[in-house]
């Protein structure tokens, strides 16, 4: 072999194993094996398409919840935009005579409305998106409890139910509208210059900055793609239960954070898999529905989910040496703070 060609080889890349990504996998297969084990009628078709189908709209925040995730930040206020999307849509079909069609585009409209408030709040105040969201969501919240007085809109035109909540050849449209949305969000995130940026203004937002990417634009993007899909995963309650509920998307607030996260999405930012946020959503579906099959008390989910993103958020950080407990250390250690840490915000990153 030449020398140019031994260059070339070792200039070649090497692919490495993701062994986070593949141990989300394996235990996603051994919790369907072992509540198979447990109970046989886990594994039929019927039992594992209601799996699908339960698993839908923690999948569809939680790939929204991915993209906030991977710029450092965190949306609290996703299962109130879904609330009050669902009783604005319900609210305008049922009293104002809205088309379904037009229900479903308004209210998409409005969970990006309310996401760019959320991204606004963060970049242009420069409020943390811990507070910022968890403002939002009281507001989301209390609109959605105004809108209709606290209580519920029945009689949704039963053409919205059957546009998110009916069958194509034995396949849930909901199901295929998670396939879509997470390929879409894949191609946007892997294949797109904007998915290249939300990946680089999680890694650092100052090396980002100074490569020429306009990370405020970037940031309230993300939480528009957030706020959009926290409403088109509203509108799928809406349809699934037949009516609206002003709390209708309290139980999924941190289900699909806990998706997002079980998935690989680093909560220090600049990693998440969409993929793997699909797994995650699965995973508690799974659990959720096996722990029915097996007449456990429903208020033990979510000690078994608490559990699960515990283990799961354990793993990663073992996985990466523990960096958190490590930058810490490093701050403790005489000497050790001569390095300044890489600010969380570039002061002058205003584009």
């Amino acid at each position: 072999m030449s020398t140019a060609q031994t260059g070339s080889a070792a200039a070649a890349p090497r692919r490495s194993l993701n062994l986070q990504a593949v141990g989300i996998y394996l235990a996603a297969v051994v919790l369907f094996v072992v509540l198979g084990v447990l109970n046989p009628n886990f594994l039929t078709l019927p039992n594992l398409r209601d799996v699908a189908v339960s698993a839908s709209v923690n999948a569809i925040i939680g790939i929204g919840l991915t993209f906030v995730i991977i710029t450092a930040g965190i949306d609290l206020a996703v299962g109130a935009m879904a609330s009050f999307v669902g009783i604005v849509s319900a609210t305008l079909m049922v009293n104002s005579g809205l088309p379904p069609a037009g229900g479903l585009l308004l209210g998409l409209a409005v969970g990006v409305l309310c996401g760019a408030v959320n991204g606004l709040l963060i970049t242009k105040l420069s409020l943390p998106p811990f507070i910022a969201t968890l403002g939002t969501m009281s507001v989301f919240q209390g609109g959605a409890y105004v809108a209709t007085n606290g209580k519920p809109v029945y009689d949704v035109p039963q053409q919205f139910v059957l546009m998110l909540n009916s069958y194509v050849a034995g396949v849930p449209v909901v199901v295929v509208v998670v396939a879509v949305v997470g390929v879409a969000a894949w191609l946007l995130l892997r294949k797109t210059v904007f998915g290249q940026n939300v990946i680089a203004v999680g890694g650092s937002e100052e090396t980002a900055w100074l490569s020429g990417v306009r990370v405020h634009r970037v940031k309230i993007a993300v939480y528009c793609i957030s706020g959009g899909l926290s409403a088109l995963g509203g509108l799928v309650i809406v349809a699934r239960i037949n009516a609206a509920q002003p709390d209708a998307g309290a139980p999924y607030q941190l289900t699909a954070i806990a998706a997002a996260v079980i998935g690989g999405a680093n909560l220090m930012g600049g990693e998440g898999r969409i993929a793997g946020t699909l797994v995650g959503a699965l995973i508690l579906g799974a659990l959720t529905n096996g722990l029915v099959l097996l007449n456990v008390p429903s208020f033990y989910e979510q000690i078994v989910t608490g559990s699960v993103v515990l283990i799961a958020v354990s793993l990663d950080q073992g996985s990466r040496g523990w960096p958190l407990l490590a930058k810490l250390r490093s701050r403790s250690t005489p000497g050790g703070g001569s390095t300044p840490a890489a600010p969380a915000q570039a002061p002058s990153v205003n584009a």
